[in-house]
Formats: C-alpha cells, sequence, structure tokens
C-alpha cells in the first residue's frame, strides 16, 4: 500500500476508551468458546497502547451486571454482596487488573456502578410508570451506593490518584423520558440520592453519564432540541451530575458528522446556561460536555474507519472537552484468543496513531479485489474474493432500476485469503449490477470490482430456512427483497374464532419470554439495508405448498424505540394476487395476553404483531407479505403464523 496524498491538518485526539469487562470470559465460557480468559498481561497490554497513543483515561464500564436478586455478576471482591454473587475468580478480578494496568500507565479511572440492562430498559421504555419500575430505580440507587462505598473501600487507598470520578452505566435516549412524570422519578428515586453520595464520597471527582442520542440520521428541529436540553438542564439543576457524555448515535449507528454539530453546539449551550444556574445555586459550575464517539458497530463485527472517526469528532470539537469512546475492543490490539477482539484491531490502532502522528487521515492505494461469481442453487448470486493485499475488508454494492444500496459489509480477518459474499435478496428477470470494493483502516477504497447480469426466472430470491420445524405452519418461507437470514414460526393457537364478523383470540402465539435484541442477538435477523420494489415496498412471499385454507396471517416485529430499530408503517397481505386484509402499524400500548383480545392488531412486550383478519375465510396458496418501512433502518422479524 502507497501514500498517495496528504496534506497537513489539525485532528481531533481520543482523551481514552471504555473497556466492556462483561465481554470478559468466565473460566467455563473460555474453555467452551476455546478462548482465554483475560488476565493481568492483557489489561496491561491494552492500557499501555491507550497511553502509546496520547490517551489518558480508562473507563470499566460496569462493576456489577445485575440480572435478578440471585444472579449477580462482579468484576471486583465483594464481601457484602457475596451471597448473591455468581462471579468467577477471574471475572471478580476485572476491576482490580484495570486499576493496577492504570496505575501502570499513568491513566485516570473512572469507577463504574451496576448494570441490569434488560430491566433498565423495560423499565424505562415503560416511562417508570408502574410501581415495579418505580421500586427498581430505587432499589438501583440503594445498591449503586452500596457498592460505590465498597469499591472506595476497597481500591482508594492503593489507587486513589487514579480514581478521578464514577461513571453511571444506565443509559437514557432521547426518547422516553419526556412523558409523563418519567423524568421525575429518574431524578428524584436515582440520580439525586445517588450523585450526592457519589459527591460526599468524592467531592472533586466527575461523575459522568453517557447517554444515548439518535439522530435518525436528520438534522434535530427546534422542538426535538429543546426537549434534550431542557431535561438535562433539569438534571444538572436538581442533582450532582457534571459530565455529559452522548453516545451511540454520536458514533457508529445513526449519525453522521453532517447532523452532529447542531446537536452538540445546542448542548454547549445548555452547559454553558446549566453553569450559570449552579451559580446561582452556590454550587460548583464545572458541568462539562464530553464526546463519546463509538467506534464500532452494534452488531459488534465491524470497527469504524478512521476517516469517519475523525469526521464526526471534528463536527463536534468545538463543543466538547474530551472525546472518550466506546470502546477499547474495538480499537485496541489483543489476541482473537480472548474475547470480543475484532479481526482488524492492530490495522485500526496503527491507522489511528499514525494519523495523529502526522495530523491528517493519509490517502492510499488499496488494490482492486480479485472477484468471481456464480448461481448457486438457484438461489443465490455468491461472490468469491481473494486478497491481493493488505485490505481490511470488503463492501458489495446493488443497483437494480438505478437504486444503488449497500448490502454487504464483511472484516478480511488477517489469516483468510479468500472471503465469500452472498447476495440473498435478488429477483427473478431482475438486471442487476453489482460493485464489490476492498477497503483499508483509514476509510481508504480500491477501484471498483463491478458485473452486469440479468437473473434467471428460475432464482428463489431469498433464504430458505428449511432447519425450521415449520409442520404446523405448512410453509416454506421465500423472501423477495426482505433480508431475513431466518424467519421463526410460532407454535399455532388454541382460542382463535370467529364470533360473527369479528376475530376474537384469548392466545394468538406461544410467545417466548421477551428478551432484549442486546441481550439474544442471535434469536434476531440484523441487517442494516432493506431493498424496496418500485412501490415502496419490502416483499416476503410464502408458499404453501398447496391450496389451503386461510383464516388470519400475522406477524410480529420488535420495536427497540430508538433510530436503528423500527417496525413497518404498515403490511399488506395479499393471497394468490388477491387484496386479503392491510394491518396499519400498531398503537395500542399494550395488550394483556391472560384476557381476550379483539381487533387486527395486538401486542406483546417488546413485540408488534401486524394481524391481518378478513371477515371471512380464504383458500389460496401463494401468500405475498409487503411490508411498507417507516425509515429505512433495521427490520427485526420475530415470528410469523399463518392460521
Amino acid at each position: 500500500m502507497h501514500n498517495i496524498q496528504g496534506h497537513a491538518q489539525s485532528l481531533p485526539r481520543m482523551s481514552g476508551m471504555f473497556i466492556r469487562n462483561d465481554l470478559v470470559a468466565s473460566p467455563e465460557e473460555a474453555k467452551q468458546k476455546q478462548q482465554k480468559v483475560w488476565g493481568q498481561a492483557q489489561y496491561q497490554s491494552i492500557s499501555n497502547n491507550l497511553a502509546k497513543a496520547g490517551m489518558t483515561v480508562l473507563i470499566p464500564q460496569i462493576a456489577v451486571n445485575y440480572i435478578d436478586a440471585n444472579h449477580q455478576t462482579f468484576y471486583y471482591p465483594t464481601k457484602r454482596f457475596q451471597a448473591t454473587d455468581t462471579a468467577s475468580a477471574s471475572e471478580q478480578a476485572q476491576l482490580g487488573y484495570a486499576l493496577q494496568s492504570a496505575k501502570d500507565n499513568n491513566l485516570g479511572v473512572y469507577l463504574p456502578l451496576q448494570l441490569s440492562e434488560t430491566a433498565w430498559f423495560q423499565a424505562l421504555y415503560n416511562h417508570f410508570d408502574s410501581k415495579e419500575n418505580q421500586a427498581f430505580l430505587k432499589e438501583s440507587a440503594t445498591f449503586s451506593i452500596q457498592i460505590a462505598d465498597e469499591m472506595m473501600q476497597l481500591y482508594e487507598s492503593s489507587y486513589g490518584a487514579q480514581i478521578k470520578g464514577f461513571y453511571l452505566p444506565f443509559e437514557v435516549d432521547n426518547a422516553n423520558l419526556y412523558e409523563g412524570k418519567a423524568l421525575d422519578r429518574w431524578i428524584e428515586d436515582y440520580l439525586q440520592p445517588v450523585t450526592t453520595h457519589l459527591r460526599k464520597l468524592l467531592p472533586k471527582g466527575r461523575i459522568v453519564t453517557s447517554p444515548l442520542l439518535y439522530t435518525n440520521l436528520k438534522q434535530p428541529s427546534e422542538s426535538e432540541l429543546s426537549q434534550w436540553n431542557t431535561m438535562w438542564q433539569n438534571v444538572f439543576f436538581r442533582t450532582e451530575l457534571d459530565t455529559l457524555m452522548p453516545q451511540d448515535g454520536a458514533g457508529w449507528e445513526s449519525a453522521s458528522a453532517d447532523q452532529l454539530g447542531a446537536w452538540y453546539r445546542s448542548m454547549a449551550d445548555m452547559i454553558t446556561t446549566s453553569n450559570a444556574d449552579r451559580k446561582l445555586q452556590e454550587r460548583s459550575a464545572t458541568i462539562e460536555l464530553w464526546n463519546n464517539p463509538e467506534s464500532y458497530s452494534m452488531s459488534g463485527s465491524n470497527t469504524m474507519d478512521i476517516t469517519r472517526l475523525e469526521k464526526n469528532m471534528q463536527a463536534v470539537e468545538p463543543y466538547v472537552q474530551r472525546h472518550i469512546s466506546f470502546s477499547a475492543h474495538s480499537l485496541m490490539p489483543m489476541s482473537q484468543d480472548f474475547l470480543a477482539g475484532q479481526a482488524n484491531n492492530e490495522a485500526y490502532y496503527q491507522a489511528y496513531t499514525e494519523s495523529q502522528r502526522i495530523g491528517y487521515v493519509p490517502t492510499k492505494l488499496v488494490q482492486k479485489p480479485k472477484v468471481t461469481y456464480d448461481v448457486q442453487n438457484q438461489n443465490n448470486i455468491e461472490f468469491h474474493v481473494t486478497r491481493v493485499g493488505d485490505e481490511t475488508g470488503y463492501v458489495l454494492y446493488r443497483t437494480i432500476a438505478g437504486k444503488r444500496i449497500k448490502i454487504k459489509e464483511m472484516n478480511a480477518e488477517k489469516e483468510q485469503t479468500t472471503f465469500t459474499f452472498t447476495d440473498n435478496q435478488v429477483l427473478p428477470h431482475a438486471s442487476v449490477r453489482y460493485e464489490l470494493m476492498a477497503f483499508d483502516a483509514y476509510g481508504n477504497r480500491s477501484l471498483p470490482y463491478t458485473c452486469e447480469l440479468s437473473l434467471p426466472a428460475t432464482i428463489a430470491d431469498g433464504i430458505s430456512d428449511f432447519s425450521k420445524k415449520i409442520t404446523k405452519v405448512n410453509a416454506q418461507a421465500l423472501s423477495t427483497g426482505l433480508p431475513v437470514q431466518t424467519l421463526t414460526f410460532a407454535e399455532q393457537s388454541e382460542g382463535f374464532a370467529y364470533e360473527g364478523n369479528t376475530v376474537v383470540a384469548t392466545r394468538l402465539t406461544e410467545h417466548r419470554p421477551y428478551a432484549p435484541w442486546t441481550e439474544k442477538r442471535e434469536d434476531y435477523t440484523v441487517q442494516e439495508q432493506i431493498y424496496t420494489d418500485a412501490e415502496g415496498f419490502a416483499h416476503l412471499r410464502l408458499d404453501l405448498g398447496k391450496i389451503q385454507k386461510i383464516q388470519a396471517i400475522g406477524m410480529s416485529f420488535v420495536q427497540d424505540r430508538n433510530a436503528s430499530i423500527r417496525i413497518p408503517a404498515t403490511i399488506q397481505y395479499e393471497v394468490d394476487g388477491h387484496a386479503y386484509a392491510t394491518a396499519e402499524q400498531p398503537s395500542m400500548p399494550q395488550i394483556d395476553f391472560t384476557k381476550p383480545v379483539v381487533g387486527e392488531n395486538t401486542y406483546q412486550a417488546g413485540e408488534y404483531w401486524y394481524w391481518g383478519f378478513p371477515r371471512m375465510s380464504t383458500q389460496g396458496r401463494i401468500v405475498d407479505i409487503k411490508i411498507r418501512l417507516e425509515y429505512n433502518v433495521f427490520l427485526f422479524m420475530r415470528e410469523l403464523l399463518v392460521l
């Protein structure tokens, strides 16, 4: 690879990184996954590389991973809570390893509190309305105070110079604290008692939070800015929290440099006002705005290229005091023997440090990839790529009827020399143009390999998941544009009946317990782009194998209430080419499945169902499901049922 262009400019610098210590394998997990448990050597290596890159901060993200009262994983050697601790000795050593490595490399550390991710987000999305959610907030405050006390008792004498403050890992977003009494409850039941106690524990330490900022890939409205800033001004006025560091949307998933400036400029003005408010209260006016440019994808599979990382930081640089990125496992070199090390960490680390050294992100020549393709089993277009240089990955674009979208991105691990891409969203008879490019850690791309082809009429346009037991549905799923890798079929229900022209159901499906996609990612289908047809629909087709009586069709989607995961706007069902039913986006907040359900759409916590209940049953074989998307974002389909 040759440096062919470059010009001097000032680059923002990262001040530090998070480390997600619950990604560390326990001995049992390590044995099962053939990965090694992190020890002091791994933390020393990470902290040393942080220091070499000019960084001065390490934030372990979690002190305790709290599942329930009987399942808690502690990352320090607790005494107070030993009765409910399920951690191994190696897990309990993690926070000590982090502090020692920080001391040896002259890094500051912000001590983390607990994380109960599942319970937290369920309570947040409920706006803390129920008594159970309010009790959770109060119990979390008590628990946070107790573990902060214990961590200081354990570590202050040895690591007092390293401990710069505390990190509150409970994440909020710019959507769920504006309604009802949600904000007041969060402040009064959690933030006030916790931050007041932390201020007494460490009077000069900072209390940091890193909320989720979803920009929806658009410029914010005045209303959006006002809601967000009013919320945080309220928090600063009523609590001891003093550091705001937006994440996620400020990094990989839902923002680009184009939108970030407006958000951060407005937040900086709010911080100035909040400091003035604190002066009037005769309090210390030390509130700061930091930035968390998340450097890896939500699926955990890709690291942000250095050009985009720097552009995002440049957009907010005039408004922030420092940049601390989540997370070290996406940028710091580490062996693949250790959990969560990314495929090309060393290349991205070298690209970041070189760019910092020379003052700009260099333009370099990336060699054009060597590619062949074929049609596999009359079902998919499969591309075969051979490594030609030191590229870190490949990206595949497809153009149909003038619409060009990115459909695949893949890391190129060092040990591999050949790679395979499969396009499983193809359409019969379509004329298609493909472009496949290699890229490096800086973000430079090669010239594209291109090909144009007309797809055969026999192509099965999509993945059929034949491993699922689908006898109760008697259907094989063939997608015509909706990029699902799996379709899960629910058990056919009891208690489904017509009463005149109305459908009444006491139980529509045998639901699995809801678990957030972040913890059960393998249960869901994740795809960055949704292909839509000329009418603007994502299109799914079911072949029932023979003409059958159809009483109802339903499918469920996960809605995680952020910019990246949205349920469809509407779904149109057709049977053998004839209109069958239309299901609008569910509007009801919740349905009690222990009571009869009447209507077209039903809801399960975390899931939205789209039911087609026609007034009369019909017969047919081919079911077409046309999905109109609200946003061109992730679509998480859970279950599909034909009754």
